[in-house]
C-alpha cells in the first residue's frame, strides 16, 4: 500500500512539473534545446568548440534573434508582420548604396535604419488606419518592400567602397576578439527589450493590448498608437539585422534575408510567443532563435541536404502551435 500510495505521488509530482513546463513558454524550449545540444555533440565533436558555438552557431541565429525581438512586440500584442525578411534585404541595400555614393558611416547607418522604422510606420497604417487585416497587410508590404530592394538597384548587387567607411562597415560583420559583433548587438538588444516589455508601462501595455483589446481601450489608452509603435519597432529591429547581415555579406543583394521572415516568426513561435498575443518572453524568443541555429548547424555537421533543415523547422512549428494550444488549454483548466 506504502508503495503504490509513493508511486501515485511520483506520477502526480512529474504530471504537475509537466504542466509546469507547458505553462512557461520557454521551459519547454529550453529543455528541447538542451537535447538537441545533446543529439547533435554525439554526432560531432567540433560542435562544443568555442568557433562553433559563437562563430557558426550563435552567429546564423543572430539575425532571427535580432529581427524576432521586434516580430514578439508585434505579436505579444496581437499583431503580425510577416515583412521583416524584405525590410532586413531593403534596409541593408540603402545601407550599401549610401556607402557606394560616397557617403560617411553614420549617414548609411541612419538611411537604413529610417527605411526600417519608415516600412514599419507603413505597416502600422495599413493596419490601423486602413484597418487591414495584419496578415494581408503585411502579405502586401512583404512584396513591395522586396520589389523596391531590386528596384532601386535594377536588380543588381552594390558593393561598399573598398575606403575607411566601407572597411568600417564591413567591420560591423566581423568580430571583436572570438566574439561576432552581430552577437553582440543581439545580446544588448535582448537585454534592452527585455527590460522594456518585463519591468516599464509599455510593456504592460503590450501584453494588455494582445490580451484584451477591448478591455485595454477601456482603460483610456491610445491603441492605434500603440500598435503604430510596436510595427516601427519591429520595422527597426529587421533593420538592424538587414544592416548587419549585409556588413557580413560584404555586398548587398536585392534578395538577401528572403525567406528569412519563415525563420523569424518561427523563432518567435517556439520561444513561446501566443499566435493570439498577450503572451511571450524575450529570453524565450532568444532560446527559440537559439534552437533553429543548433538543428541548422547539426544539418551542417550531419552532412545532410538543406532541405531537411526546412522538414524539420515545419515540425518544431507544428509542435510549438500545438503546445500554445495545449498551454492555453491548461491556463483555462486552471482558472476554470
Amino acid at each position: 500500500m506504502a508503495i503504490s500510495t509513493t508511486r501515485e505521488s511520483r506520477a502526480a509530482g512529474l504530471r504537475r512539473l509537466l504542466e509546469e513546463a507547458v505553462l512557461v513558454p520557454w521551459a519547454g524550449v529550453l529543455l528541447g534545446l538542451i537535447g538537441v545540444c545533446i543529439v547533435v555533440a554525439a554526432i560531432s565533436r567540433y560542435f562544443l568548440t568555442v568557433d562553433n558555438i559563437l562563430g557558426n552557431v550563435a552567429l546564423y541565429f543572430s539575425w532571427f534573434a535580432i529581427a524576432g525581438f521586434g516580430e514578439a512586440l508585434v505579436m505579444i500584442g496581437g499583431g503580425l508582420d510577416l515583412s521583416v525578411g524584405s525590410i532586413m534585404g531593403l534596409s541593408g541595400m540603402v545601407s550599401a548604396l549610401v556607402l557606394a555614393n560616397g557617403m560617411p558611416l553614420w549617414l548609411a547607418l541612419i538611411a537604413g535604419l529610417a527605411v526600417g522604422a519608415f516600412a514599419g510606420a507603413v505597416n502600422g497604417f495599413a493596419v490601423t488606419r486602413i484597418g487591414l487585416n495584419p496578415f494581408i497587410a503585411t502579405l502586401a508590404t512583404l512584396g513591395v518592400f522586396r520589389g523596391m530592394a531590386y528596384g532601386i538597384v535594377l536588380g543588381e548587387a552594390v558593393t561598399p567602397p573598398n575606403n575607411a567607411a566601407g572597411k568600417a562597415f564591413t567591420a560591423l560583420g566581423g568580430a571583436l576578439g572570438v566574439v561576432p559583433v552581430p552577437v553582440i548587438v543581439m545580446v544588448v538588444l535582448a537585454v534592452g527589450m527585455y527590460v522594456a516589455l518585463a519591468h516599464t508601462p509599455f510593456g504592460r501595455h503590450v501584453y494588455a493590448l494582445g490580451g484584451n483589446e477591448a478591455a485595454t481601450r477601456l482603460l483610456g489608452l491610445n491603441i492605434n498608437r500603440l500598435k503604430m509603435i510596436l510595427y516601427v519597432l519591429s520595422g527597426l529591429t529587421a533593420a538592424v539585422g538587414g544592416i548587419l547581415l549585409t556588413a557580413r555579406a560584404g555586398t548587398a543583394l536585392p534578395d538577401a534575408a528572403e525567406g528569412y521572415e519563415l525563420g523569424v516568426i518561427a523563432g518567435v513561435i517556439i520561444g513561446g510567443v501566443s499566435l493570439t498575443g498577450g503572451q511571450g518572453t524575450i529570453p524565450g524568443v532568444l532560446i527559440g532563435a537559439a534552437l533553429l541555429g543548433v538543428i541548422n548547424n547539426g544539418i551542417v555537421l550531419a552532412g545532410l541536404a538543406g532541405y531537411w533543415q526546412q522538414l524539420i523547422i515545419g515540425l518544431v512549428i507544428a509542435a510549438a502551435a500545438g503546445l500554445d494550444v495545449l498551454r492555453q488549454r491548461l491556463a483555462y483548466l486552471r482558472s476554470a
